[in-house]
């Protein structure tokens, strides 16, 4: 989304993951909350645009008393009324663009994929996450799979972040499967995952299933191994969507 803003300022917002208040260079488009180590896209239109940093940082520090969150609504929704001409009212489909995208990657693929574009542009200097974002694109490497890796390797310390837009690699591996946990086989996980599909009231995601089975430990690798069992024999199906529905007896 391209909107006719200041070249040079600052935008106060809020994390969208745990509400917390903030704020950026209007020249970055995406950036690390610093209190939930979640990695979120800059929307100008949930922003407030200010000169320097140095109101952007008194600005932050009133809102996060939670004395003024009405104050920051109403300033927003006045800088909405001013942005929203200069958006096209013409709006992209997005199943379009997944039609679109390049063919599945394997997770391993995808994995040393990322591994090299870190190495390559993360070792002896910054990065960007909207410059990391179009090497990964540039990759065929999904946005979304992309963020889940960065913020686990920024949990693990793999990666720091100079500044809440950048990242750097520690030391010369970047490694996404170092934590070791016991492994369960893939006939075992394979049950286990078909147990949620079939007992969930409504459709799962797939981006929502692999985050809750990587927070009971379970790498993603090994989540695709026991999904792609369960597509293979027929127990589930994956709509265009991306939502697996059960199908099994």
């Amino acid at each position: 989304m391209n909107v006719l803003m200041p070249r040079s300022g600052f935008y106060i917002i809020r994390c969208p993951k745990c509400g917390r208040y903030t704020y950026a260079p209007t020249s970055q488009k995406t950036r690390l909350c610093v209190y939930c180590q979640r990695i979120f896209k800059i929307n100008p239109l949930n922003a407030i645009f200010v000169e320097d940093a140095k109101t952007a940082r008194t600005r932050v520090k009133l809102y996060q008393t939670g004395k003024h969150h009405q104050e920051f609504m109403a300033a927003v929704e006045k800088a909405r009324a001013h942005i929203k001409p200069l958006i096209p009212q013409e709006q992209v489909d997005l199943n379009q663009i997944q039609e679109k995208e390049a063919p599945h990657q394997p997770v391993s693929t995808r994995r040393r994929e990322l591994e090299k574009i870190l190495y390559q542009h993360a070792r002896t200097k910054t990065l960007d996450l909207q410059n990391l974002e179009q090497e990964c694109q540039k990759a065929g490497i999904p946005w979304d799979w992309t963020v889940r890796q960065i913020e686990g390797l920024i949990r693990s310390g793999h990666l720091i972040s100079p500044k809440p837009w950048q990242i750097c690699l520690v030391g010369d591996e970047a490694k996404t499967d170092e934590v070791a946990t016991p492994r369960m086989s893939p006939t075992k996980l394979a049950r286990k995952i078909a147990d949620i599909i079939r007992k969930s009231s409504t459709l799962i995601n797939h981006t929502q299933l692999i985050e809750q089975l990587e927070n009971e430990s379970i790498s993603e690798v090994d989540s695709e191994e026991a999904l792609t069992l369960l597509r293979s024999q027929g127990y589930v199906i994956k709509t265009p969507k991306g939502n697996y529905q059960w199908t099994g007896d």
